[in-house]
C-alpha cells in the first residue's frame, strides 16, 4: 500500500513537472483535429517571420527555422501554458543583433555561433532564477520601460532595414550614423528594388489592417517569390537569399571567447528580463481565456528549456510568440500538441521544401519586419500614460531615447536604473495621514487634509503608508515631530498605525526607538496600532518590542483612543 502511495506520489511529481504527459493523460480525442490544423496554420504563417528574424540577427536564414522548432519542442515538454506557441521575436532578435553584429563583423557562421550561444546563457540564466526564485527580477521592467524599449526597438529595427529597402549596402550600425548614412546615400537607391519593397510593405500593412487574422506575412512571402522566380529579378538587380539548406539542425555546442562571453552575457541578461514578463503576460491572458493555471516558475523552466535547445541546435533566443499564439488560439488550439505538430511541419519544410527560398528577395523579408517594426510602437500607451501619469510618460520617452543613443541594452538599464530610482524616492518619501473618526461609525479613517491635525483632544492617530527602513527613518521621525508641534492641544499620547508598515530595518528601528524615548522623557507616550504578526516579530527581534512594551500595541486605531480615554477619565 505503502510503495503504491509512493508511486502515485512521483507519478503526480513528475505531472507537476511535466505538463505535457498530465495533458496527454486526459487528452479529449475530440481536440486532435483542430489542434492538428491550427498546428499547421502556426507553422505556415511562421516560416517567412523567423526567416526574417535571422536576416534581423545577421544569420544565414536557416537558423530563424532551426531556432523555431528547437523552441517550440522545449517549450511544449515542459509549459504549463496550452496555447503560447515559443519561437523567434522581433524584439528579443533586435538584441541578440545589437551583440552579436559587432562581435561577428559581417561573418555570418560567426555570427551564427555567438547567437547560439547567447541562447544556452539566456537559457542558464532563467533556470538559475527558477532555482533561486529570482522570477521577480523581470518584473523590474515596469510597463513604461517595456513601452519606451519597444518604441526604441522598433525605430532601430526599421533602420535597419531601410539599407534592404532602398538597396543599399550600409556600414553603419547604430541608430543615428545609419540613419545619417541613408539620408547621405538616398542618390544610390535601386529604384526596382524600393518600389517592390514598398509594394510589398503596403500589402502587408493594409492585410494586417483589415484583416488581422489573416496571415499577410504568408501572402507578402508567397508573392515575392513567385514574382522574382516569373521574372528573374535577381538578374534585374534585386538581391536575393539564395541557397538555404535542406535537413534538420544538428546538435552542436559552440564555444566563444572570455572576451565574447563578457559582452554576451549581459545581452542574455537583457532578454531574459524581457522575455519572462512578456511570456507570463501572454500565458496568463490566455490561461484565464480558456480557463486553466498558469504557474510562473514552471513558464520560467519552459521558456529556459526552449533557448537551450535553440542553443544546441543551432538556432538563437527566443520567446514567447504573441502573433503565433493568438494564431493558434484563433484556429482552435486546445493544448501544447499545437506546438508539436507545428515543429512536425516545420521539419517536412527543412527536409524537403527549403530549396524554394532560394529566390526570394531579402526585400521581401525587410518589408515583413519594417512593418512588423511599425506596429510595436504602441502610441495608445503614449496618450495613456500622457493622460494618467506624466511621470511614467516621460520615463518611457527617456527609454526609448537612450535605446536609439546609446544602445538597446544600456537603454534598458537605463530605464530599469530610473524606475528603481523613482520606486526609492517614493519609499523615502511615501504618502502619511492623520487619521480622524468618521461621524457616525466610531472608526478612524484617513480623511484627507481637511479638519484639525488631532484626532481627539491630547492624541495624533498617524499612519505612515510604506515600510520603515534606512531612506526614509529620519523623514518619519521628523514628520512625528512636525504633526507633536502644530497639534494646537498638548499632545499626550500618539498612535500610530502600521497597518501599511510591513517591515522595518535595523536603522529605522534604532530612530523610532530613539524617538520614543525623547517622547517618553516629554511626557508622551508611543501606542502601535494594526501591527502585523511579522512586524511583531520583527520588532522583539531587533529590541523595539521591550522598548514599547507590552500596553503599547493595540488591533484597532480605536481600541487605542478608547484607552486613552479611559485613563484620560481615571486621572480625572
Amino acid at each position: 500500500m505503502g510503495l503504491t502511495g509512493s508511486r502515485r506520489s512521483s507519478a503526480r511529481r513528475g505531472l507537476w513537472f511535466l505538463p505535457l504527459a498530465g495533458t496527454l493523460r486526459t487528452y479529449p480525442r475530440n481536440w486532435l483535429r483542430s489542434d492538428v490544423l491550427a498546428g499547421i496554420s502556426v507553422c505556415i504563417v511562421m516560416i517567412p517571420s523567423v526567416i526574417a528574424y535571422a536576416e534581423l540577427a545577421g544569420l544565414p536564414p536557416a537558423h530563424g527555422l532551426y531556432a523555431a522548432l528547437a523552441a517550440m519542442i522545449g517549450y511544449a515538454l515542459l509549459a504549463s501554458s496550452r496555447q503560447v506557441i515559443a519561437g523567434p521575436d522581433a524584439a528579443l532578435t533586435l538584441l541578440v543583433a545589437a551583440a552579436v553584429g559587432p562581435l561577428s563583423g559581417g561573418d555570418a557562421s560567426k555570427a551564427a555561433t555567438l547567437a547560439a550561444v547567447m541562447a544556452l546563457l539566456c537559457g542558464a540564466l532563467m533556470l538559475l532564477a527558477a532555482v533561486i526564485k529570482l522570477g521577480a527580477v523581470a518584473e523590474l521592467l515596469s510597463r513604461p520601460v517595456l513601452v519606451g524599449y519597444l518604441t526604441g526597438a522598433a525605430l532601430i529595427l526599421v533602420s535597419t532595414q531601410l539599407g534592404k529597402l532602398f538597396g543599399i549596402a550600409t556600414r553603419e550600425y547604430d541608430f543615428l550614423p545609419l540613419v545619417a548614412e541613408i539620408v547621405r546615400r538616398l542618390c544610390e537607391t535601386h529604384m526596382l528594388t524600393f518600389a517592390f519593397g514598398m509594394a510589398l510593405a503596403g500589402l502587408l500593412a493594409v492585410l494586417q489592417h483589415f484583416a488581422p487574422r489573416f496571415p499577410g506575412a504568408l501572402v507578402v512571402f508567397a508573392i515575392a517569390l513567385i514574382l522574382s522566380v516569373l521574372f528573374s529579378l535577381e538578374s534585374h538587380g534585386v538581391r536575393v537569399i539564395g541557397n538555404v539548406p535542406r535537413g534538420l539542425p544538428r546538435f552542436c555546442a559552440a564555444r566563444v571567447s572570455l572576451s565574447e562571453l563578457q559582452v554576451l552575457v549581459p545581452a542574455a541578461a537583457g532578454i531574459v528580463m524581457l522575455a519572462f514578463p512578456e511570456g507570463i503576460l501572454l500565458a496568463r491572458a490566455f490561461g484565464a481565456k480558456n480557463r486553466y493555471e498558469i504557474r510562473p516558475t514552471q513558464e520560467l523552466i519552459a521558456l529556459a528549456v526552449a533557448n537551450l535547445a535553440a542553443g544546441f541546435f543551432q538556432g538563437f533566443p527566443s520567446g514567447a510568440s504573441q502573433s503565433r499564439t493568438s494564431i493558434c488560439d484563433a484556429t482552435g488550439g486546445r493544448s501544447q500538441i499545437v506546438s508539436l505538430v507545428a515543429a512536425g511541419t516545420l521539419a517536412l519544410f527543412l527536409l524537403l521544401l527549403t530549396p524554394l527560398l532560394k529566390f526570394l528577395p531579402t526585400v521581401a523579408l525587410a518589408s515583413i519586419l519594417i512593418v512588423a517594426g511599425v506596429r510595436l510602437i504602441e502610441l495608445r500607451e503614449y496618450r495613456l500614460l500622457f493622460r494618467v501619469a506624466q511621470r511614467d510618460f516621460w520615463l518611457a520617452v527617456a527609454v526609448a531615447a537612450g535605446v536609439l543613443v546609446v544602445g538597446v541594452i544600456p537603454g534598458i538599464v537605463i530605464g530599469v536604473t530610473i524606475s528603481l530610482i523613482h520606486v526609492l524616492v517614493r519609499l523615502a518619501r511615501p504618502m502619511d495621514a492623520v487619521l480622524r473618526p468618521v461621524p457616525g461609525t466610531g472608526r478612524f479613517h484617513d480623511l484627507g487634509d481637511d479638519g484639525e491635525e488631532q484626532t481627539v483632544p491630547g492624541l495624533i492617530a498617524y499612519r505612515f503608508y510604506a515600510p520603515l527602513f534606512f531612506a526614509n527613518a529620519e523623514h518619519f521621525v521628523r514628520r512625528v515631530r512636525e504633526l507633536i508641534a502644530a497639534s494646537p492641544d498638548p499632545v499626550r499620547w500618539i498612535v500610530v498605525d502600521m497597518q501599511a508598515v510591513w517591515d522595518i530595518d535595523v536603522t529605522a528601528a534604532d530612530a523610532c526607538a530613539r524617538v520614543v524615548e525623547e517622547l517618553r522623557q516629554e511626557g508622551i507616550f508611543v501606542a502601535i496600532a494594526r501591527a502585523n504578526r511579522p512586524l511583531r516579530e520583527r520588532l522583539q527581534r531587533i529590541g523595539l518590542y521591550e522598548k514599547l512594551g507590552e500596553p503599547a500595541y493595540y488591533p484597532s486605531v480605536h481600541a487605542a483612543i478608547e484607552e486613552f480615554e479611559r485613563r484620560k477619565t481615571d486621572a480625572h
